[in-house]
């Protein structure tokens, strides 16, 4: 590894997102045999974290596991974890297939990259150019190395990141590992759609529910892990809807542009004109990547719900309060629920599904014009 990324490597650190009770239920796991884990829960609220640190504690070398954070005091096999480099926890992530003629391994090369950003920052998200999945390929090789004694650590355990992109067959491959583990293996499935998952793997785990993080939480890990000063950490976790990813992301880059743009897209909205409409979509999706439009869609689903909410105080766009309420008028409340869930359908096209971008704003903002009264 070159010496600047070597430099910029931050060993897993200990950070409270307030997930006591679950913590407390996988403790109480701890203690016996493991089944096999579907971590479920809206993006950004830590998940894939819980599940890491939940494999170092069952892989510690020591009686009573060592706290976590990679510092002095620890022992060698949970230093190892915190850098991502221990030889029991595998972390398994979608990556672009190379075609009919790729070979087993793959996508070996592509996981070394999620990981190398992972040891930056733990909780980014690596992008892909292409469409990512998990394919058969690296289902065979989980099952083949589950069925083999551990290599210096307790367990195997496989940490099989947004599960949800798992291709069907990879999943139906997994099925009896998933029914009948050896005792030193683990699975752990970490998405936040789980309804993707086959029903005949979702049954044979045990579901541990995430909710999104609470404000204080969201800021104490932009302050303490990130170095945020507190006035912008205390304004991205409140607009940041229980997610550190959007936390992050409102944090960098806070000129205020997409709330405010999105704000005046839904005051004017319902008095507008068609053509309008449609400018408005082609100007939010020129020349933006994917991150910004899923940034802009964030703000807009905020602003809706600021729509429905109806009151300044409960507003996160508190400073349009009387433009928000005028513009409530032109929608039945009874379908903002469902324009907000419309919105987040849109997020998750363009980000996740790789949608075309100005082909999925088009149809979003004429239904938005449309829903109006």
């Amino acid at each position: 590894m070159p010496a600047s990324r070597a430099d910029a490597i931050r060993p897993i650190p200990e950070l409270d997102l307030g997930h006591s009770r679950i913590y407390r239920f996988l403790e109480s796991l701890r203690r016996d045999r493991v089944p096999s884990l579907l971590f479920s829960g809206p993006e950004g609220t830590g998940k894939e974290y819980t599940a890491i640190e939940m494999a170092r504690r069952l892989c510690c070398g020591e009686e009573e596991p060592c706290k976590p954070g990679g510092g002095a005091g620890v022992c060698e096999l949970c230093a190892r974890a915190a850098l991502l480099e221990h030889p029991g926890i595998h972390l398994i992530y979608p990556t672009p297939t190379q075609g009919a003629g790729e070979p087993d391994d793959g996508d070996v090369a592509d996981i070394s990259k999620v990981l190398d950003e992972k040891r930056q920052d733990i909780f980014s998200v690596y992008r892909f150019t292409k469409k990512a999945s998990i394919r058969i390929a690296r289902a065979r090789a989980v099952i083949q190395r589950a069925n083999t004694k551990p290599f210096g650590s307790r367990y195997n355990i496989f940490i099989f990141v947004d599960a949800h992109t798992m291709r069907e067959e990879a999943q139906n491959a997994l099925l009896k590992l998933v029914e009948e583990p050896p005792a030193h293996c683990v699975l752990m499935f970490v998405t936040h759609n789980p309804e993707s998952i086959l029903y005949t793997i979702r049954s044979r785990c045990q579901h541990v529910r995430f909710t999104p993080l609470r404000t204080e939480a969201v800021e104490r890990v932009l302050v303490e892990y990130y170095q945020i000063d507190a006035q912008t950490a205390r304004r991205a976790a409140k607009l940041s809807q229980g997610s550190l990813q959007r936390a992050r992301a409102l944090s960098q880059s806070f000129d205020d542009e997409e709330r405010q743009a999105a704000a005046a897209f839904v005051i004017r909205l319902s008095s507008a004109k068609e053509s309008w409409v449609l400018g408005q979509a082609m100007a939010v999706g020129k020349g933006s990547n994917r991150d910004a439009v899923a940034r802009y869609l964030h703000e807009l689903s905020v602003t809706f719900r600021d729509v429905m909410a109806g009151k300044e105080s409960l507003m996160i766009n508190s400073e349009h309060a009387s433009d928000l309420a005028n513009a409530a008028t032109a929608w039945d409340r009874k379908r903002l629920p469902g324009i907000i869930d419309r919105i987040s359908r849109a997020r998750y096209e363009v980000l996740v599904r790789n949608m075309n971008i100005d082909a999925t704003l088009v149809n979003l903002f004429l239904y938005l014009y449309r829903s109006s009264r």
